[in-house]
């Protein structure tokens, strides 16, 4: 007994859980709690509404048995004849005032003197069988029955009836009753009637509010199999823009445009990610020529294998090369402070006086060039203002202008225009050199590009100039524009904010 009690007491190992209690536990589809909702809501107004029916139906059918039973005691005063007022008329034949026709019904009757003792009970047929009165009598209170005026509801050898009480001639009081076996068959059909209705009704609402909540809950399928291809690895997949509430369809906007940012961020970070190997790639490449370049000579000069002349001509490639290093590494610190520090300091910078300055610059590196001013640099003492940062500017300008001297011959014509247009200030550096195929032309800002490597390296292009100037463009808040086509030279165009509207 006491390790019974013990082992009792003890709780048990946690066990699988059964079908049924992960049955329980599983989430209820939303389909399936909208039509479990709505059919029981019907089922709750059909319930309410049968059962004000049926009371009502009753109310009205027992009124009208009582309207019966009041109107067998008016037959039983119409008919009673003057001599039949003395109590000794009562007690001698107390059912000659009971008219035929309410005795010939199938309910009993009785007699009773005033003080509710049954005098006789009336039968309803001659050879009919007797009613004991004394029960009918005793199934109500007659006085108080009578004096109320209502009526009652009293089961008899097996069977319901209602029971009236009517005082008639003489003091008497005459119950007279009606069966209710027809009055509790109708109730009864009524109710069936009413069930098999409501339960049609339940069974059409059930399938109605699934085929809606189908047709509804269509695009929230939408989206899961949408997300389920997106997890998936299918990023370019959408929810469909079809169907659906007001609800549904700003909540499908709203999915589609963060689906198409979630996509436009991934590609950004694989296109980041192999702009990163690009770049490593070339800077290696980039730096590793002159470092070969340096090593080469050194170790000639090691090994004493260069006479005068010749080491003459080396150190001047060594140092060369090391210039094209140095280059090249400034090129790139620049970048990456433009990076780390997008928004420069601004103060007005005269971009005329810039542009001005440039020309003149690439009229010294190669005097044979037809370079042209229009614009507001025509006129000497115009200036152009824009905010911005003078020392990113002015390598903006030059780094235009050098692109122009490195990729194109030194007898092609270049125009150097500065003006306001449209609410903004303009830099125009148009060339008549070769061109760019348009191929070229789309990656003409990405990092080491170059269109003609070779004739580049010659010229000692880097690769990185116009990429500088996108960076530079992008941190003063303002738009670039190549125009471009083989043989058709080259336009680059370059807008920023106007300084005087700004201010």
């Amino acid at each position: 007994m006491k390790a019974t009690e013990v082992a009792a007491s003890t709780p048990a190992a946690p066990g699988p859980a059964s079908p049924v209690k992960s049955a329980l536990r599983r989430p209820r589809s939303l389909r399936g709690s909208l039509t479990l909702v709505n059919v029981a809501l019907l089922a709750l107004g059909l319930l309410l509404a049968m059962a004000a029916s049926l009371v009502g139906v009753w109310t009205i059918l027992i009124g009208q048995l009582d309207d019966t039973l009041r109107q067998d005691v008016q037959d039983v005063r119409a008919s009673a004849s003057p001599s039949s007022a003395s109590p000794s008329s009562v007690s001698s034949d107390p059912c000659a005032a009971v008219p035929s026709a309410v005795l010939h019904r199938s309910a009993p009757y009785a007699l009773l003197d005033s003080g509710g003792r049954v005098i006789r009970s009336c039968v309803r047929e001659p050879d009919g069988p007797r009613r004991n009165a004394d029960a009918l009598a005793a199934s109500v209170s007659p006085v108080a029955l009578a004096d109320r005026g209502e009526g009652a509801s009293v089961r008899l050898d097996g069977e319901v009836y209602r029971v009236g009480a009517q005082r008639v001639t003489g003091g008497g009081i005459l119950l007279s009753t009606a069966p209710m076996a027809g009055m509790m068959a109708t109730v009864k059909k009524l109710f069936l009637l009413e069930l098999l209705v409501s339960a049609a009704l339940l069974t059409l609402l059930a399938l109605l509010t699934q085929r809606a909540a189908r047709r509804r809950l269509r695009p929230l399928e939408d989206m899961v199999q949408t997300a389920s291809a997106i997890a998936a690895g299918h990023l370019g997949s959408r929810i469909s823009t079809a169907g659906g509430s007001s609800e549904v369809a700003e909540l499908r906007t709203a999915l589609n445009s963060m689906l198409q940012q979630v996509e436009t961020a991934f590609r950004c970070r694989e296109e980041a990610s192999e702009q990163v190997k690009r770049f490593a790639a070339d800077a290696s490449h980039e730096l590793r020529t002159p470092l070969a370049t340096i090593r080469g000579y050194a170790q000639l000069f090691d090994k004493g294998m260069l006479g005068p002349e010749e080491q003459e001509r080396a150190i001047g490639r060594i140092a060369s090369e090391a210039d094209r290093m140095n280059r090249l590494v400034e090129e790139l610190l620049a970048l990456a402070r433009l990076e780390q520090q997008p928004q420069p300091q601004r103060r007005p910078v005269d971009l005329a006086l810039l542009a001005r300055e440039a020309a003149v610059d690439l009229l010294a590196v190669q005097p044979g060039r037809p370079v042209t001013e229009a614009g507001a640099l025509k006129v000497e003492d115009e200036r152009v203002p824009v905010l911005g940062d003078e020392g990113l500017l002015r390598r903006l300008v030059a780094n235009l202008l050098s692109n122009v001297s490195v990729h194109t011959p030194p007898e092609a014509p270049v125009t150097v225009e500065v003006t306001r247009e449209d609410e903004a200030v303009l830099l125009r550096v148009r060339d008549d050199g070769p061109g760019m195929r348009p191929e070229d032309a789309a990656r003409i800002f990405d990092r080491f590009f170059r269109a003609d490597p070779d004739r580049a390296r010659r010229t000692g292009g880097s690769g990185l100039g116009m990429s500088i100037v996108q960076a530079v463009v992008q941190a003063h808040d303002g738009t670039l524009r190549v125009e471009t086509g083989l043989g058709e030279g080259m336009t680059v165009e370059v807008r920023f904010p106007d300084t005087e509207l700004t201010a």
